[in-house]
């Protein structure tokens, strides 16, 4: 969320913003309610301070003046209980529209409605060329044996998907090729210095994040995506996370950490769980879009100052890789109407998919800035001692759909999956998926 003195103190701005993104948000009655919340705020804490106070004369006095000051205390008391229950209805409406006032978009942020308004900044790699029809990855999975979304619709119903042989191999070889590149601080120099940044070529370190989180905290971050969110029955404050830097993003909340410490890079895995609500037949076919996937993430703690450099790493840490796969790909910059709340930019990589004949989104870089932070208050400490919010970055790493790339840019005319040779070490040198 927002500091509500940021937002005071620059409503064009976040009138701006939420005009971008498309978010109806009365600023104006938050402004409103500010005001009375202070109001009412000052006045219950200064009843509280003369209840302490003449609580404390009470159990000082004699016997004869007790008696005298209990009909002060008492209407103090009633007083307060007033108090807190006119500001009660105007905490949760302020609380409310605080909650839904988005972060203002960077001013590089093209302006758009939808999908359709993002912006091309780059492509990488030749769009393959075969001499047959190219294969979609479900009519390969179920030729090798290697995907069975039937079996998975009869045990648990439709868009899970049960993994087998080689392709399981492949899910492990490219967290382990993901892990060992971020882990690389060669390979962060390496991009650094070919993107020109002046940042710190200090690894991710490699965490296993909790899969279950508890809703106050992920709304705190602006994590829970309403229908999208599996919550957990009978457990009224715990939802399954939708990715694994839900619960990464969480990892120094109410800290202060000393400003020499940054950047805090972690590299995480874990299964996610989404509902897909409002998709209904979008994507039906093998696991392109399912409630159930596993996912590695990049989850960054840094300064205001170098957050935006951090992605700008890190999108080109995703690039490194998917070259290393030599998979043709296009990085888009998303707009401010396909972007979400919390994000000050966006980028996506979109890879190629012969069996589909376009580009679709395999991998996501946010930039937050302190939008998360505010909330759980997660500091850094300058050399001088003053607190200050961190910024946060969060990015893709790989999930399922860079495999769905693998096997639809290296399949054979005769329906084999070429392994790509970056993948071949972590799968005892194994070249080919075939039956």
């Amino acid at each position: 969320m927002l500091d509500p003195k940021f937002i005071r103190d620059n409503l064009e701005l976040i009138k701006e913003g939420a005009r971008k993104k498309h978010v109806k948000v009365d600023i104006d009655r938050f402004v409103e309610l500010d005001d009375k919340r202070k109001s009412l705020q000052s006045e219950l804490d200064t009843k509280r301070a003369e209840q302490n106070i003449a609580t404390k004369n009470i159990s000082l006095a004699v016997d004869h003046q007790r008696e005298k000051m209990i009909p002060d205390i008492s209407d103090l008391k009633t007083t307060i209980q007033k108090l807190e229950q006119d500001l009660k209805p105007i905490l949760e409406e302020w609380n409310s529209i605080l909650m839904n006032i988005p972060n203002p978009p960077s001013l590089k942020m093209p302006e758009g409605k939808s999908d359709e308004d993002n912006v091309t900044i780059r492509t990488w790699g030749e769009i393959p060329k075969f001499d047959f029809e190219p294969k979609t990855h479900e009519v390969l999975g179920k030729e090798l044996d290697i995907i069975d979304i039937e079996k998975a619709t009869e045990v648990t119903g439709s868009r899970f998907y049960y993994l087998k042989g080689g392709l399981v191999l492949m899910q492990f070889a490219l967290t382990m090729f993901a892990f060992e590149t971020l882990t690389n601080e060669d390979i962060l120099k390496k991009v650094i210095k070919e993107k020109g940044l002046n940042l710190s070529s200090k690894p991710f370190v490699p965490m296993l994040p909790p899969v279950m989180i508890k809703n106050t905290v992920q709304s705190s971050i602006h994590r829970v995506f309403g229908e999208q969110t599996y919550k957990i029955k009978d457990e009224e404050n715990l939802n399954l996370v939708a990715s694994a830097e839900h619960t990464m993003a969480l990892y120094h909340m109410n800290e202060a950490l000393n400003e020499e410490e940054l950047p805090k890079r972690y590299i995480g895995y874990s299964t996610a769980f989404r509902k897909e609500a409002g998709t209904y037949g979008k994507d039906m076919k093998g696991f392109f879009r399912c409630h159930q996937f596993d996912k590695s993430e990049m989850e960054s703690f840094t300064t205001a100052e170098t957050g935006e450099d951090e992605q700008e790493m890190i999108v080109g840490l995703q690039e490194y890789m998917m070259q290393q796969l030599e998979i043709p790909y296009r990085v888009q910059q998303i707009c401010t109407g396909d972007t979400g709340k919390p994000d000050y930019q966006q980028y996506d990589i979109e890879c190629w998919l012969p069996g589909q004949g376009k580009y679709r989104e395999t991998h996501t870089s946010d930039y937050m800035t302190d939008f998360q932070t505010h909330g759980i208050k997660s500091f850094h400490k300058t050399k001088d001692g003053e607190k200050k919010l961190l910024h946060t970055n969060d990015a893709t790493a790989f999930a399922g759909r860079p495999m769905i790339a693998i096997m639809e840019n290296y399949q054979t005319k005769n329906g084999e999956i070429v392994i790509p040779e970056v993948l071949r070490k972590y799968m005892g040198g194994k070249s080919v998926i075939k039956k």
